[in-house]
């Protein structure tokens, strides 16, 4: 018998690694998009502000459509992640007065 992981084995390890990214990428884009609204909120270049909040905003409309998808495209989340991410979603969509968070739902 061989000692290579079959690639049932590969494919489970890449599956794993796939998800960890996906969760990543989404911890990555909430904080950006935070970041740039932190930025936003003291700079005094109201150009500079506006291009801040629309990249924040699709920040978050990225997010959004990745935590939409389902199937095999779906990221799992789990206990800790899913309340951080949660958490970082919702002020984001609060501070960028989206309406499903606008009344502090």
């Amino acid at each position: 018998m061989s000692e290579r992981p079959d690639r049932f084995e590969r494919a489970a390890h890449l599956k794993a690694r796939v998800q960890q990214l996906g969760v990543q990428f989404v911890l990555t884009e909430l904080q950006a998009g935070l970041a740039l609204l932190d930025v936003a909120a003291t700079s005094e270049m109201p150009e500079a502000n506006e291009r801040r909040r629309a990249l924040a905003l699709e920040a978050y409309e990225v997010v959004t459509s990745r935590l939409a998808q389902s199937g095999d495209a779906a990221i799992e989340l789990t206990g800790d992640t899913r309340e951080k991410i949660r958490d970082l979603y919702e002020e984001l969509g609060k501070r960028l007065g989206r309406s499903d968070f606008a009344a502090g739902a």
